[in-house]
């Protein structure tokens, strides 16, 4: 028996819909496009429940992407939609804070009141993040690599974690550094979420080029302006 030409559309336009659904604004025609191939795709299976063609998987397999695509559009333009409001809402601070690690010491030093009126700054902003260590070690293949050590708070109305946040950089030579796998290094925490006000240290990894100093600086991950929440710099030689 021939396959149901509609539960086939049904099944490609949930495709489209599911692979475009992340993309903000797109997915507004995401919606619309997973809203057809769901009806695309239940009329199909209708025909087949009713004997008249074949491909009752491929009519289900249709709706189920259809209806998820559905979901993430909503999802995702709650979470662009919240994380434009508080960018829109909340004032832009920065604080740059360094400090000496045990294998990494720190070269670029504020004086003491500048930082005390950067971290004030910092504590009125959505996010604040401090730069708090930077330590030489290996990573998994034993190339060298840099481990940095943040504290993250969260000043925000809604729990969120540092990878939502904070988009973290470092550079040597003015070259944005990979991320590193570290032996022993529990990375997951950085996707941990915390409450209002709460706050959690983390360490990122990254491998290093050579030992030219190490610029790290953090910026909130969704923002208008790219304001600096943090910047230190720290000697690995």
């Amino acid at each position: 028996m021939k396959k149901s030409a509609l539960a086939i559309t049904g099944l490609i336009l949930g495709i489209v819909a599911l692979a475009t659904s992340f993309i903000p604004i797109i997915n507004n025609i995401s919606f619309f496009i997973a809203l057809l191939g769901v009806v695309f795709a239940v009329i199909g299976l209708v025909s087949i429940v009713k004997g008249k063609s074949d491909g009752k998987t491929i009519a289900i397999v249709g709706i189920i992407l259809n209806i998820v695509a559905v979901v993430i559009v909503f999802a995702s333009q709650s979470f662009y939609g919240a994380a434009i409001d508080g960018a829109l809402s909340e004032p832009s601070a920065s604080s740059i804070s360094s400090a000496e690690g045990s294998s990494a010491g720190s070269v670029d030093q504020s004086s003491e009141p500048r930082q005390a009126a950067q971290e004030e700054k910092a504590t009125e902003s959505k996010y604040a993040v401090t730069i708090d260590d930077c330590v030489v070690t290996t990573d998994y293949a034993g190339k060298p690599a840099a481990v940095v050590t943040y504290t993250f708070t969260n000043n925000s109305e809604d729990a969120t974690s540092f990878m939502v946040a904070i988009h973290d950089q470092c550079f040597q030579n003015g070259v944005q550094l990979e991320l590193a796998i570290v032996n022993d290094l529990d990375s997951s925490r950085s996707m941990s979420e915390i409450k209002p006000g709460a706050s959690i240290t983390i360490q990122q990894a990254y491998v290093l080029d050579d030992q030219s100093d190490l610029t790290v600086e953090c910026t909130e991950l969704i923002s208008l302006d790219d304001t600096v929440l943090a910047e230190a710099t720290f000697s690995v030689a």
